[in-house]
């Protein structure tokens, strides 16, 4: 037992270095990249090293994914303890787990879609409270899950966590939110909101788990990446035209950061401090949706060769513009020096 955690301790500390190794290999490749005098033929040996970092990338966190987790994080710590260990220890378990995660996603969302469109059409305020009660539970269990899944492997960019944790309190303050016409006000659009992204979260799931699995069959994909509610890097594989539809609900959602916004001043919401409580966390959580998509947007548009070869062009034209205004500037005096030299020889001629 005592050889077997050497030996793992170990590997680890290589594969930090190794790991360490590859972050500055990557920034030099950045760095040539940002060149001005790159051929056509550099750019697309520069982009196929890239494409061969991105491989050993992946086989990185394959053989990372094989050692146990050495801290289950402050959530889990906090919520289960920090004695307990929660690392899977084969592949088959860590894959068993993320298809119950995806399962468990997938089937309480369409009860979440079901169930506000059954509390639109009779608008009683016990079925209200059901579907608050459950949306709290689905949240703060899918912040415990992933976690765990991002201790044996998974990928889980920080906002998206992020907006689960505050996903959680928003039901809760509905729920706390007493009846009258202010919440009645609130109740449709809240309901019509919460119906579009649950639609739009489960043509996500369907989508991007063939998406996952063909990039998994192709090397280019881990076996613990799991799917997202927003946009990640690796949906750009066929997965573009879910953002549009993905945008539309973030603008939804800050739309109704506005509305609860301009209630605060109103005589029907006075006293109640779930409106501007709501209206500032869901103008956060539209507003970090909208940064974080529009950034992957950016990232993945400046990694395509298109975008590299543009650079490159307006660098090269920059330079010879520079080069040929400072050669302007050179002859310029020379010939004001020459015309100067003319006009005194024939005022000397004259007198």
């Amino acid at each position: 037992m005592r050889q077997m955690t050497s030996i793992q301790g170990n590997a680890q500390k290589a594969l930090k270095h190794h790991s360490y190794l590859m972050k500055n290999f990557r920034d030099s490749i950045k760095k040539t990249q940002n060149k001005s005098d790159l051929s056509q033929e550099e750019i697309e040996k520069i982009d196929k090293i890239r494409q061969e970092v991105e491989v050993s990338n992946f086989k990185l966190r394959d053989m990372e994914a094989e050692l146990p987790a050495q801290n289950n994080g402050f959530y889990l710590n906090l919520i289960l303890g920090s004695n307990l260990n929660v690392s899977l220890l084969t592949k088959s378990e860590r894959f068993k787990y993320k298809q119950e995660y995806e399962e468990f996603k997938w089937r309480i969302t369409i009860l979440i879609t079901v169930l506000t469109s059954i509390s639109y059409l009779w608008p009683f305020r016990v079925l209200d409270s059901i579907l608050c009660f459950l949306m709290v539970w689905y949240y703060c269990t899918l912040t415990i899950r992933e976690s765990v899944l991002r201790v044996n492997g998974s990928k889980i960019k920080g906002w998206w966590l992020t907006h689960h944790y505050l996903s959680c309190a928003v039901p809760g303050m509905v729920l706390t939110w007493k009846d009258g016409q202010c919440y009645q006000e609130f109740r449709p659009l809240f309901m019509c909101f919460v119906v579009y992204i649950s639609l739009v979260q489960l043509a996500q799931n369907q989508y991007q788990s063939g998406c996952l699995r063909r990039l998994h069959a192709l090397g280019q994909g881990h076996q613990m990446d799991i799917t997202v509610e927003g946009f990640t890097s690796w949906q750009f594989k066929g997965l573009t035209f879910l953002l549009p539809f993905l945008m539309s609900g973030y603008i939804f959602q800050l739309v109704l950061s506005f509305k609860l916004f301009g209630w605060i001043s109103e005589e029907k919401c006075e006293g109640l401090w779930q409106v501007w409580a709501l209206a500032v966390l869901l103008g956060i959580i539209a507003a970090g949706n909208i940064i974080t998509t529009s950034f992957v947007c950016l990232k993945k548009f400046k990694t395509t060769p298109s975008y590299t070869h543009i650079r490159t062009l307006t660098r090269k034209y920059s330079s010879r513009h520079r080069f040929g205004g400072g050669a302007g500037a050179q002859n310029q005096p020379e010939g004001e020096r020459s015309r100067s030299g003319t006009g005194n020889a024939s005022k000397e001629h004259e007198q």
